[in-house]
């Protein structure tokens, strides 16, 4: 009950908060041997395009899927696909971050031009620039005077962005095993229970850690004891963290089909779900709440919607979760990722961390085959060592930019 009020009341304040539709705008798609007008829409502040009817003059065949709310946009060798309200595009089936999620609008995707300038970059081998003030999206090679002058103007927001955290090094990291206690988390059919799988897992990966050198690494909890959600966040907080990583396993209700059928990893990040699936996720995650003493309750209720209003590392834990998505697709044989393998939804336990912040979806318990898979300690070992490689990538990246290199 407490976990339905939450997502409603978050959710009334994202729709009273809600982007409004303003006036048009015309903008022009130059390339070679192309010059035509699109008209722009403003949303809210911000100036966007219908992806559809900018990338078809390039040659590019879309069609959006109004049930599954994508647009699939494919030349050549090359394909395309923006996702609906989600800030994250796909390359070829490669994941790649947005600035920006696209919205619907008459029946096709919108982005600001910025943002399809970026993905129009991985698959256009010549330069893409948006001047904003000469409202022209140049595709294709300048003369010099047109460079000159789309250069004063150009506005660039890399594919993934850094904020807060680029001024230091990732040395402390916190490893949060989910539930534990009088909390069992998801029961697979076989008995197998989420506490002692996410155990295994983070051991595993601190073990890893602990031998890095200038890392320093923390488990919140490293027996079989009940952490209520709020204190996890708190001690990471405390040991000043620069990365919060939470280690879980997926669960679905239904028949059994329905349970053969739902397979495979997932990784989140906090913010407004938006899909019912990603709901329903965070819903089952938070439900620990209920086992928590009056105090906590009201103390954590009271501020998780401030709080994720003002979550300021979503960026990087966005770069987060597409590096691990992309390292257990890599490194991960007998597991395969759940959609994008990347998501969003307001899990309680990423609320109120000040330093990047994810929460890994490794399997499925409720799944036959992903339980026995999950209660295998070779393969909890081949999961832990794939959650190592991408903290360690995550760190080597964002180090670097702390040194002054480029993202």
């Amino acid at each position: 009950m407490i976990a339905r009020y939450v997502t409603f009341v978050a959710l009334l304040l994202l729709t009273t908060g809600g982007l409004r539709i303003g006036g048009a705008r015309e903008v022009t798609l130059r390339a070679k041997s192309l010059d035509t007008s699109l008209v722009g829409v403003q949303m809210g502040k911000t100036l966007c395009l219908p992806i559809g009817l900018t990338l078809a003059p390039l040659g590019f065949s879309c069609r959006f899927d109004s049930l599954g709310h994508y647009l699939t946009c494919i030349r050549k060798a090359d394909t395309i696909v923006f996702y609906r309200d989600i800030a994250f595009f796909t390359v070829n089936g490669t994941l790649r971050q947005s600035p920006r999620p696209a919205y619907v609008h008459s029946g096709d995707l919108l982005l600001p031009p910025v943002c399809i300038a970026e993905a129009l970059q991985t698959v256009i081998r010549d330069s893409v620039l948006w001047n904003d003030s000469l409202g022209v999206l140049m595709v294709g090679s300048l003369s010099n005077e047109t460079a000159s002058k789309t250069s004063a103007a150009r506005k660039t927001v890399p594919v993934a962005s850094v904020s807060k955290i680029n001024d230091f090094a990732i040395r402390t990291i916190v490893i949060d095993p989910g539930h534990g206690g009088k909390d069992p988390g998801a029961i697979g059919q076989g008995g197998i229970q989420e506490k002692d799988v996410v155990l295994a897992i983070a051991l595993g990966v601190r073990d890893r850690l602990k031998k890095e050198k200038g890392v320093n690494v923390f488990m919140t909890r490293e027996t079989d004891v009940f952490i209520s959600l709020g204190k996890r966040t708190q001690f990471a907080n405390q040991k000043k963290a620069d990365l919060f990583v939470s280690i879980h396993a997926n669960s679905i209700g239904g028949d059994s089909k329905k349970k053969k059928e739902t397979k495979g990893f997932k990784i989140y990040f906090l913010s407004h779900a938006k899909n019912e699936e990603d709901k329903l996720v965070a819903m089952r995650e938070n439900s620990v709440i209920e086992l928590e003493a009056e105090s906590e309750k009201r103390g954590y209720l009271e501020n998780i919607l401030i709080d994720m209003a003002g979550n300021e590392y979503l960026a990087e834990s966005q770069d987060m979760s597409i590096m691990l998505a992309e390292t257990f697709q890599a490194e991960l044989e007998r597991i395969r990722r759940l959609h994008l393998g990347v998501g969003q939804a307001n899990f309680y336990v990423l609320n109120g961390a000040y330093m990047p912040a994810v929460l890994i979806e490794t399997g499925f318990i409720s799944n036959p085959n992903e339980e026995k898979l999950l209660a295998d300690k070779q393969f909890q070992d081949e999961l832990a060592a794939a959650i190592f490689s991408a903290i360690v990538a995550f760190k080597k990246k964002y180090d670097q930019i702390g040194d002054g290199a480029s993202p």
